[in-house]
């Protein structure tokens, strides 16, 4: 959370923890709803923070089930909360249809993909069927899903997305065995062989880089430092041949994934001061870091969005 506090849940339950002290600060109410975490795991994730929202994070978590079994149906539901606020509510929404093991990978137009998984079934070795194969793209701001683009590849039990330097996603694994079945030895009728170890891997491309619009990314980026903390101000120079009329500086991490949980995802918009013209016709804008909100050390990537469109994001170190 951005005052330095864990936010974690299993199944249904929640609550804010101080790591530091080595308790509870606060419980949330149960999300309704069935089994949210192993065997029966949905999809979680942070939404992107920004000072128009004042930081104050909120979880977005979907998807889920019954029971360990190969017949267990998934949850479609989704729930929102803010669990720093005074009194937090799990406002329900949901997707458009059951899923398991279904991931949550945050774009860099604030909108939420939701990939991978099952339709009925559970986590575990042949216990899926009807493979999720569709993406889904959830915007937060309009509570609008949208299907964006369909996969002929199951990805099940151990698959994996996440975001790209170029603003893509990978999607990869996928193994429901509990040893390797490769393609010319899956059996339809045997629930532990009817998938195979997918080897494959694939890239979703998001609506923000389909048809030319790769080509009119901001292309030359350049910062004048790549070594950041809480408050520090830095300079962002790039090239770009169209008039820039909106522009987002963005933070990101995409965590660590395992078993369709992503943990540590984070978005965070950086304030600027809009972008400039250049003697030399480059641009350059001023960006900062938050000074309110506690973020965990280590790599992140910015990415500079010019006009919507994300340009190759620059890899940098946080600092405490």
């Amino acid at each position: 959370m951005p005052d330095g506090s864990l936010f974690i849940f299993a199944d249904t339950s929640s609550e804010i923890f101080d790591a530091a002290a080595n308790e509870t600060i606060k419980k949330m109410p149960t999300m309704p709803g069935m089994h949210r975490t192993y065997p029966n795991t949905g999809g979680s994730v942070m939404l992107p923070l920004s000072a128009g929202n004042n930081y104050e994070p909120e979880i977005m978590i979907c998807g889920g089930g019954q029971t360990q079994a190969i017949d267990s149906r998934c949850e479609a539901s989704c729930g929102r909360l803010k669990p720093m606020s005074q009194n937090p509510k799990w406002h329900m929404t949901g997707m458009l249809g059951p899923r398991g093991m279904v991931e949550a990978v945050l774009l860099l137009d604030g909108t939420v993909l939701w990939i991978n998984g099952c339709h009925i079934g559970a986590q575990g070795f042949g216990l899926a069927r009807d493979p999720a194969l569709e993406a889904l793209v959830y915007d937060p701001r309009s509570y609008r899903w949208t299907v964006s683009g369909r996969t002929t590849i199951a990805r099940l039990y151990h698959s994996v997305a996440i975001l790209l330097l170029d603003g893509t996603v990978l999607i990869a694994g996928s193994n429901p065995n509990e040893m390797p079945v490769t393609l010319p030895h899956v059996e339809m009728n045997n629930q532990y062989k009817a998938f195979p170890t997918e080897f494959r891997i694939e890239i979703w491309t998001p609506p923000y880089l389909r048809g030319d619009k790769s080509y009119r990314r901001p292309r030359d980026i350049g910062l004048s430092t790549y070594s950041l903390a809480r408050g520090t101000r830095f300079s962002i120079e790039f090239s770009t041949k169209e008039q820039v009329e909106t522009l987002d500086i963005i933070l990101y991490s995409g965590g660590f994934i395992t078993h369709s949980v992503h943990m540590g995802q984070v978005m965070v918009y950086l304030e600027n001061n809009g972008a400039e013209t250049l003697s030399d016709g480059r641009r350059m804008v001023e960006a900062r870091m938050p000074e309110k909100i506690k973020l965990a050390p280590g790599p992140y990537v910015v990415y500079v969005v010019a006009n919507g469109i994300p340009g190759i994001g620059q890899f940098v170190t946080l600092r405490v």
